[in-house]
């Protein structure tokens, strides 16, 4: 008889013997279920492929192999019948070829798309230009990973400081832009989206949360403090790091963790 689907007992040992030595798992009772997927215990949804050939009911224990939750699930068993397994290496390797995927499509995407980027990079202001400049500088894999995100959040920046200064000269031909700009860009930022869309008519429909709450504060950057546009930390820097992202020169970041290292710094 096959184990897990293997029907070479030498492989298949091998695989029971990788299994029963593999002590990172967490069994979970199901606590809901359907045709697609189920709810665990700890009320995490988990879905179901046909292809594992198994069905899943209230009160089934499922066993996940993996860190937990927040990290990627490298096997599932479902009272004891195996949907899929990969030992710690097998799933180093997985990951390993999906990063290297996903660059060369990245870098595909980017190679297609680099003219457009140029062009865009010079209708920018000179001050986003720089900006542009200073990521591109501190890492050499900005352009094919991040510039098409920062681009967009930039020239959307322009889009959103040029209309609301627009609109500060109309009300009143005699305000000061730069000081009237942070309750103007606050009360746009809380308009509903018919309104915001009339007040920048150029406003891109494609926002994210973290896209459009970054073109706005650098839209009152623009308007207010424009010598710190260069300044500021990228729009993805958030969630992928200051260094990773080039806030920061190689040899400034080198600095400081050399330094934390050292016990020096927190």
């Amino acid at each position: 008889m096959p184990y897990q689907g293997i029907r070479n007992p030498k492989k298949a040992l091998i695989l029971a013997l990788k299994i029963a030595e593999d002590k990172e798992f967490e069994d979970i009772e199901v606590m809901d279920a359907d045709c697609d997927s189920f709810t665990q215990k700890n009320g995490w949804s988990f879905g179901i492929r046909e292809e594992w050939g198994v069905s899943v009911k209230t009160g089934d224990i499922a066993r996940f192999y993996g860190r937990g939750p927040g990290h990627i699930v490298r096997g599932l068993f479902i009272n004891g019948v195996c949907c899929y397994y990969r030992t710690k290496e097998e799933q180093a390797e997985e990951n390993a070829r999906e990063i290297a995927a996903y660059e060369k499509e990245q870098k595909d995407k980017f190679e297609k798309n680099r003219q457009i980027l140029d062009e865009k990079y010079k209708n920018l202001p000179v001050l986003f230009q720089k900006r542009i400049d200073k990521f591109r500088t501190n890492n050499l894999n900005f352009r094919w990973k991040y510039e098409s995100y920062e681009m967009f959040c930039c020239e959307q920046a322009v889009v959103i400081a040029t209309s609301i200064s627009n609109q500060i000269v109309a009300e009143n031909p005699q305000a000061i832009v730069s000081e009237r700009a942070p309750s103007a860009l606050a009360e746009f930022y809380d308009m509903p989206w018919e309104k915001q869309r009339i007040v920048v008519p150029d406003l891109d429909d494609g926002h994210s949360g973290n896209t459009f709450g970054c073109a706005v504060s650098l839209a009152l950057i623009y308007l207010k403090e424009p010598e710190n546009v260069v300044r500021v930390h990228g729009a993805l820097a958030p969630l992928v790091g200051s260094e990773e992202y080039g806030d920061y020169t190689k040899a400034y970041c080198d600095t400081v963790n050399r330094l934390r290292a050292e016990g020096c710094l927190p």
